[in-house]
This record gives C-alpha cells, structure tokens and sequence, in this order.
C-alpha cells in the first residue's frame, strides 16, 4: 500500500512538472507569445490559490475577516488612503500566504517545540516572524510594481496605518485561532451561540486512545520528560485523526476521545488504521529521544452521545452516554484479550465491505457495568 501511494505521488508530481513545462516549450515552436503563456500561469496560481482557500478556510477565514474588520475601520478614519487599490490587494494577498504558512508551521514539531520556550522567547520569535513578514512582502510587492519606483506615490501617512494594521490583523488571527482551537473548530459557533447550553444528542462512531502503561512509564521518566512523551504521542495521534476526519472531543491525560457521524465510520477505521502505521515508523524516534517506545489501546463503539456545555468560569464541552462508556470499557478490555485495538458489532454495521474485510471477530463479550454482551472485533494487522 504504501509502494503504489508513492509510485501514485511521484506520477502526479511527473504529471504536473510536465504541465508546466509544456507552455515554455510552445512558446519556442509556435507562434504564441510569452503574453499568451502568462494567462496559463496567472489561471494555475488562481487555482491553487481556491484549493489552498478550501483547504486551509478555517485560517484564511478569521484572516479575512479581521483584516475586512480593520480596513473597514480604517477607511472609516481615512477616507482617501487607499488611492490604487492594486497595490495593497497584491500586498495583502501575500501577507496573508506568509501567515499561512506561519499558521501552519505551528501545526508541525518545530510548531510544538516553540510552544515549549520560555514566553519572552516564543514573543521574540513572534517580533522576527512579524517583521520578516512586512519586509518581504512590501520589497516583493515593490518588485512587482515597477520596481521601487512606487514608493513616492504611497502617501507618508498611508504607511503609519499600514504598520499598524500589518501587526494587528496577524495578532488578532492568533488570538481568534487559539480561542477556536481551544474549543473545536466544529463546535465555536455552537459555542457562541449557547447550542451546549442544553444537551444536545446525536448519532456517533466514538473512539476512546489511551497510551499504554503510561503509569509505568512516568516512573522511569523525569515529570517533566513524561509530560513532554505524553504531549508527543498525542500530538502525533492527532495529526492522523485530523487528517481522516475525527473530531478531537476530550483529552483524558494521555489519551483522547473522538467523534465521527455514522455514515463516517470507514474514516474513523482509516484513522487507527494510519495512526498504527504512523507509529510503527517513528517508534524509533521516540526510542532515541524518551528511551520508551509508546503503544496505544483504542475502544471503538457506535451509537447515540449526548454532547453539553458544563462549568462556569471554565468552560469545557463534554461528551457523556452509554456508547462513550462502552468505547472506554472496550479499550480497557483489550488487555485481557491481548489486543489494541477492539470494535464492537454496532461499528461495523456501519462499514463498508472493504473494512468489514480487515476485521477479526473476537466473540461476544460482556462490558463491564452493563446488561447483556456486544460483538467484539479487532482490526487485522496485514495489508
């Protein structure tokens, strides 16, 4: 499986190394001048500019939405500052790309380990990024209208204005990306709104991650090493559950507890299935740096959850119902059965044929604090 997702890579790369290619080489046996081939340029950058916009809208959306904010306010202020409007839509457009890529580096282990600096560190890199920012993307802005020459057209004022809201739209971002973060993306407006005021129920595939022996392993480990390990694993774990879908609910010290809709349920087993693939790769890693190669115990059970606001002063949403109980009570049964991963018959009603294939039946158990015995599966390790 992961040969062909190579070899299919490597053709799309091929295939979109060969598109670009093919304009310059019409150029120079045809007629067609280089006029004509900018188009095709201009229409690709378009186009991936609405793939970058759909894949990345939760950032480039608060991103717009404040700078829209401040502009507005400005304009406000300064009836005349804008004058040609090319000039600070070209700047914007690329500002707006450097704090993607800003925004998405946070996502990444270099992300994680700057989050662990010391705050007056974390706020000085922050200073560089801003002003690494403004400089380059003014001096590309400049190139591409003629050179510098657009500098004395720009009033003097207009530059005061366009500092200020050149390091407030960015902080503001952060501040919005943090307070969403902290919430869940999906949940934010439910969360303004006061939608968890009342519990809410709904239909859900929930998988319940533990790490295993995580007891033993703070033992071993320096407090501080283990909270570094446990924020390791579940940062890894997180990156493949984002990646297919699943909704990051609760943590539960070193665990997790996660959400898919019903009709979802092949993505959910894509996520344990890529997250047991994941590990297996950097285990080693963990090896060399924590001298402990983490494992995990996975709980997967369907049905209905009842999702609701609780605290006051710290707010927090929880999950509760019996499918939630059940999931956790299948991963704490995976160490009798000598598993680590079980599934019980309600999930794979909902599965399609190619993931009912990988499963293994484990017969019918009884769940802890609760009547009656489920259908118990494991997932298959093989291809």
């Amino acid at each position: 499986m992961p040969e062909r997702n190579n070899i299919i890579n490597t053709l799309y790369l091929c295939g979109l190394l060969l598109v670009n290619i093919a304009p310059l080489a019409v150029v120079q046996f045809t007629p067609v001048s280089w006029h004509d081939v900018y188009y095709f340029y201009w229409a690709e950058c378009a186009m991936f500019g609405v793939l970058i916009f759909f894949a990345y809208a939760k950032h480039l959306f608060v991103f717009f939405f404040l700078l829209t904010f401040v502009a507005l306010i400005v304009s406000l202020l300064e009836e005349h500052l804008w004058g040609d409007m090319r000039i600070p839509a070209t700047f914007w457009c690329l500002y707006s790309l450097y704090w993607l890529a800003y925004f998405e580096l946070k996502n990444t282990r270099v992300g994680t380990r700057i989050h662990r600096l010391h705050p007056i560190q974390q706020f000085f890199i922050y200073l560089c990024a801003l002003t690494i920012g403004i400089a380059s993307c003014f001096a590309l802005t400049a190139t591409i209208f003629n050179g510098w020459s657009l500098v004395p057209e720009i009033p003097a004022h207009a530059y005061h204005v366009f500092l200020m809201m050149a390091v407030a739209v960015p902080t503001l971002t952060i501040g919005m990306l943090k307070i969403i973060h902290m919430i869940g993306a999906r949940h934010f407006l439910h969360f303004l709104f006061g939608t968890y005021h009342r519990p809410v129920e709904k239909s859900r595939v929930v998988l319940f991650m533990d790490m295993v022996d995580s007891s033993k392993i703070a033992e071993k480990l320096e407090p501080k090493e283990s909270m570094l390990l446990i924020s390791r694993f579940i940062f890894d774990a997180s990156a493949m559950i984002r990646k297919h879908g699943g909704d990051i609910l609760n943590y539960t010290g070193d665990g997790l507890v996660v959400v898919w809709p019903l009709s979802k349920a092949d993505r959910a087993l894509g996520a344990v299935f890529a997250m047991r693939r994941r590990f297996e790769k950097i285990r080693p890693l963990y090896q060399k740096e924590f001298g402990i190669k983490p494992y995990f115990r996975m709980g997967l059970h369907a049905g209905k959850v009842v999702i609701a606001q609780i605290g006051e002063e710290k707010l927090f949403i929880g999950l509760y119902g019996d499918t939630v109980n059940t999931s956790s009570r299948l991963e704490e049964m995976n160490k009798k059965l000598d598993t680590n991963v079980l599934i019980s018959g309600t999930v794979k009603q909902w599965l399609s044929k190619k993931w009912i294939d990988r499963l293994e039946p484990m017969g019918s158990k009884s769940i802890r604090g609760r009547e009656g015995k489920i259908d118990v599966y494991t997932l298959r390790i093989t291809d």
